[in-house]
Parts: structure tokens; C-alpha cells; sequence
């Protein structure tokens, strides 16, 4: 009797510490500052973002002296850290706190039910819901805003005559030959926004926000293939993003394709020559940006919140502008951004591309 009664009283005990575990997971209806007290006896937090990691890990010090909190920035990539996420999802706990996200993948992660909402944030109506032509929904927030654009030397051209039309920029290859570059978008996709902004001038304004891709417009792209093909031997296709920057760097390209975060990085770290300077010319070039998310299982919890609110701040949001060369994010931003593609009809344009003009 004495045996039953003691496995009796240790499964309730076990059953009764599950309990209040889980209850000490869920952060609704508490109060900020009971988070923020739970996030500093947590102690510490996962911040998985694919790029930039060896810099992000030294902005992120601030937040460490600040709370309190130790910040681990694994490595990894994007897709990788995707598909850890769901591996994980019917763990009790998984390893995974905070998940930074390119915009657009964001619709894919969220219906799987593995993110957890956000809106306890107290500034949550404040920051930023719409990025890339994608509202955000309750479960991510942007805080990293990223722009493409031109890139160029100004020792070798001046500012008045940076092509701002797509004629200009039509008119610049052809009277300077091999000294416009753009990055293979298999490469880098400061390429896809320069082959995705020449669908649109030479072949016509279209909808590629669908989901839905239409083979009959997909066809009508011979026309902007031709048009790459016909200056083959004028335009400098580049292996990736930080190649368009290095032969730019070293004085064998005067305007190139690139993003203004990365060429801002690389000045930064002493990579590139900081003359170098950077444009958005008249005609537009895409703008997005990514987003951070907490997994539903995080082990961590309050402490992915308080990181969310620290780094969606306008006050940090000031400092990753200076530090990274991003733009800060309000509620606002990325409403008025020329677009990219939806992630159907970029597929379809870096397919055909590689075949109708690289292949070639």
C-alpha cells in the first residue's frame, strides 16, 4: 500500500511540476514588467538571423549590458534555420527563441503554426506590419528595412550624370561599354532587382505580386531576354553581390546593381573604400526588408520578447541605421517601396533567365 501510495504521490508531484512549467511558458496576460523580469531570470536567448552574424553579434552587446542577457547568434543559413524551426514544432521545447526572416517567407512559416504572436510587445501598433508587399500579421514584426539601388565611384562619375530613366540606363551602357555591372541573381539578388526592373520597362508594367504565375507572360519575357542578350558585350554580369562591389572597389566597374546595407557593411569592416556611394535612381528600384518571429516552443520566451522590443526601438532602430547602413521601421514603412516579385514569379524569372540569357 505504501509503494502505490508513493508512485501515486510522485506521478502527481511530476504531473503538477508539468503543469507549472507550461503555465510559466504562457506569457499571456501578463504584466511588461513581469516579462521583462521573467526574460532577465531566463537569463539568456537564441537570435538566429543568416547573415551578417559576426557583426550582428557585436551590435547585440548593448542589449547583453543592458538586461542582463546573453545573446547566442548561431550560425546558419535562412532555409536552414526554417526547417530546424519545423522539426521542432511538436517538441514540448525546442532550441529555437528568435528567427529572423526575409519578408516574404513569411506567409509559408506562419501557417504552419509554429510562431508565436507578438502583440504583447507594448509598442506593438507602432512598429512595422507591411514589408515587400506582405502584411505581417500578429506573429512577426519588420526591423531591418533594406533597399537596392546603384552603387558608384564618384572620383569617376559625376552625380549629375547618374542615370536616373531607364533610358539613362540604356543610354550609359551604350556609351560606356563593360562599366555597368549586376550580379548573377543566382548569386545575389541586387541582380534580381536589376533583371526585375528591366521585365518592367522593356516588357511592360505587370502584376508579379500573384501567387500565381501566367505562362503566357512568362513567354512574352523573350522580348527583355533579347534585350540582355543584344548588350552582352556591354553589361558586366558579376557572380554575386559582394563581386559586383569588389570590381567595382577596384576600379573595373563605375555603377553597379547592390544593396545599400551590404555596401555600407563592407565600408564598415574596411573592406571597400568608403568614397564609394550609393543612389535609388528616379525609376525605382525594389525595397523590403526582414522580420523577427519567436517559435511557439521557445525555450526562452519572455526573454525573445524583451530582444523584439529592444531591437524594434526607434531608438535601436536609429543605431542599425548607423551601424548597418539599414533604414529605421515605423508602422509606415514599406507602404510606398517598389515591390519585388512575389517569391512564384521570382522563381520563374531566375529560372528563365539562367536559361534564356546565361545559358546562352
Amino acid at each position: 500500500m505504501r509503494k502505490i501510495f508513493t508512485k501515486l504521490f510522485s506521478a502527481t508531484v511530476v504531473a503538477f511540476a508539468f503543469s507549472t512549467a507550461v503555465q510559466a511558458e504562457d506569457l499571456s496576460g501578463k504584466s511588461w514588467a513581469d516579462i521583462e523580469a521573467q526574460a532577465k531570470r531566463e537569463g539568456k536567448v537564441t537570435v538566429s538571423v543568416w547573415y551578417l552574424q559576426p557583426q550582428f553579434r557585436g551590435f547585440v552587446k548593448e542589449f547583453e549590458n543592458k538586461y542582463g542577457i546573453k545573446v547566442k547568434v548561431p550560425e546558419g543559413t535562412q532555409d536552414g534555420n526554417i526547417n530546424k524551426l519545423i522539426a521542432e514544432k511538436n517538441l514540448e521545447k525546442g532550441k529555437m527563441d528568435v528567427i529572423a526572416l526575409n519578408a516574404d517567407r513569411v506567409a509559408n512559416v506562419a501557417n504552419r503554426d509554429i510562431l508565436t504572436s507578438l502583440k504583447q510587445l507594448p509598442n506593438f501598433e507602432k512598429l512595422n506590419h507591411f514589408l515587400q508587399g506582405v502584411e505581417l500579421g500578429e506573429t512577426s514584426v519588420g526591423y531591418w528595412g533594406n533597399q537596392t539601388g546603384f552603387a558608384y565611384d564618384p572620383l569617376r562619375i559625376k552625380e549629375n550624370e547618374l542615370p536616373q530613366s531607364w533610358q539613362d540606363v540604356e543610354k550609359y551602357i551604350r556609351e560606356n561599354p563593360k562599366k555597368f555591372g549586376y550580379s548573377d541573381p543566382n548569386g545575389g539578388s541586387s541582380g534580381n532587382a536589376f533583371i526585375q526592373r528591366a521585365l518592367v520597362y522593356v516588357n511592360g508594367d505587370y502584376d508579379y505580386r500573384t501567387e500565381k504565375i501566367d505562362e503566357g507572360q512568362i513567354a512574352a519575357w523573350k522580348k527583355t531576354w533579347a534585350w540582355f542578350n543584344e548588350r552582352k558585350d556591354a553589361l558586366i554580369r558579376t557572380a554575386s553581390n559582394a563581386d559586383s562591389l569588389t570590381r567595382l572597389n577596384d576600379g573595373e566597374l563605375i555603377i553597379v546593381s547592390a544593396w545599400q546595407d551590404h555596401l555600407f557593411s563592407l565600408q564598415k569592416q574596411g573592406a571597400i573604400t568608403e568614397r564609394l556611394k550609393f543612389y535609388v535612381p528616379e525609376f525605382g528600384m525594389p525595397g523590403g526588408g526582414n522580420v523577427l518571429t519567436i517559435a511557439k516552443n521557445a525555450p526562452n520566451p519572455a526573454a525573445s520578447l524583451l530582444f523584439v522590443h529592444w531591437i524594434t526601438s526607434p531608438e535601436t532602430q536609429r543605431k542599425l541605421s548607423q551601424e548597418f547602413g539599414v533604414r529605421p521601421l515605423d508602422s509606415e514603412s514599406g507602404k510606398k517601396d517598389t515591390l519585388f516579385f512575389s517569391t512564384p514569379w521570382r522563381k520563374a524569372e531566375m529560372e528563365y533567365f539562367t536559361k534564356e540569357v546565361i545559358s546562352r
